[in-house]
């Protein structure tokens, strides 16, 4: 059998396996932006898988090789790279700043974009790469591929990100894995697809993973939602000045008998932006989830919970400050809150002695 008969077999089998993964992507009744993101990405990975197994085909002689055709699938496979990895940064950069909005990321898009094309490189006598092209091929993805993992672990290490540490560590976990496969094909055995292996593996993971986020996150805010907090509450083991903190919006039915439901769920979106933005400002583990239709729950580690309720609202009054002018009716929230001692059996009783506070807190206004 020749050398890269497998390499070819296990190109086209992994591409295979991500297009029918990439049917999945499409048919998920989801509008969140990062699936999108990582629609592209599995696409950039086929693309490369077709583009490498084309590229053993022409060391294997199955197609004539010639300058050509050497130039031409060494210049595909280093361009596809390159997008692929840039792909990942997008994707992981999404992925760890869920606050981001669309318009955001277009505009790291169009600053990040930078010509994939390759400079030209030499070939040997024998049609081969010289190492000079390896450096090339492989500058530019690890430049992406070493910042998105800096940058994922060190978002996950914040106090704030703790408890979705394991989530950061994931998306982390994507480039040093590519770095070592692809390093170890390049230096030991280009006849191996190691490096297709180990991505196929890895975007399956990130798959089911982010399957499980879908389980545990509120569609429309993209916070936690109830099934999350279930599962927050029985991993706590330390509730030290640990407050449980009820947000709710004033005059909900209002809003939504007067303007309509979309703007209602325009109203929530914008506090859900303001909750997790106070969440970055208040350098603590905090879990933020949305409890139910228009309320919202903070849990969080201070000795201070004024202070958070302060933070809260100025953050709020920022995004509305910020909000389009065509959205005239006010939206104003009701805070309370109540010390949990961490047992999940007194947890109920927390959380009604923080709605309590907070309908003091509403009726005062």
């Amino acid at each position: 059998m020749s050398v890269f008969l497998f390499y070819i077999y296990v190109s086209l089998g992994c591409a295979s396996i991500l297009t029918v993964l990439l049917y999945s992507i499409q048919r998920l009744p989801t509008p969140q932006l990062k699936f999108t993101l990582f629609y592209r990405l599995v696409l950039w990975h086929i693309l490369y898988f077709l583009s490498d197994s084309v590229w053993a085909m022409v060391n294997d002689g199955i197609i004539p090789k010639n300058t050509f055709s050497v130039l031409a699938v060494n210049y595909s496979n280093a361009a596809i790279l390159a997008a692929l990895c840039y792909s990942c940064f997008i994707y992981a950069e999404m992925s760890t700043r869920p606050e981001m909005t669309r318009m955001q990321i277009r505009n790291l898009q169009a600053k990040l974009r930078i010509p994939i094309l390759m400079p030209d490189f030499w070939l040997d006598e024998n049609l081969e790469p010289r190492d000079l092209y390896y450096f090339i091929l492989a500058f530019i993805p690890i430049v992406y591929i070493m910042v998105v993992t800096v940058r994922c672990i060190a978002r996950g290490l914040k106090p704030q990100n703790r408890q979705h540490l394991k989530k950061y560590l994931i998306v982390a976990s994507y480039t040093p894995g590519c770095l070592v496969a692809g390093g170890a094909q390049i230096l030991f055995s280009l006849t191996t697809p190691i490096f297709c292996f180990w991505c196929t593996l890895i975007i399956l993971f990130v798959y089911l993973n982010s399957q499980n986020q879908l389980i545990s996150t509120d569609p429309l805010t993209s916070l936690n939602n109830r099934n999350q907090l279930r599962r927050y509450l029985l991993l706590q083991r330390d509730a030290k000045d640990t407050f449980v903190i009820m947000v709710d919006v004033d005059h909900f039915k209002q809003i939504n008998d007067t303007y309509g439901h979309n703007e209602g769920d325009k109203a929530l979106i914008l506090i859900s932006k303001a909750l997790k933005k106070a969440c970055g400002r208040l350098k603590m583990s905090v879990f933020l989830c949305r409890y139910g239709g228009d309320e919202f729950m903070m849990i969080a580690q201070t000795r201070k919970p004024d202070d958070v309720l302060k933070i809260v609202r100025d953050c709020l009054q920022e995004e509305i400050a910020n909000r389009d002018d065509s959205q005239t009716y006010p939206i104003e929230v009701s805070l309370g809150y109540a010390r949990w001692d961490g047992d999940v059996a007194n947890f109920k009783d927390c959380v009604a002695h923080a709605d309590q506070k907070m309908y003091e807190d509403k009726r005062s206004a």
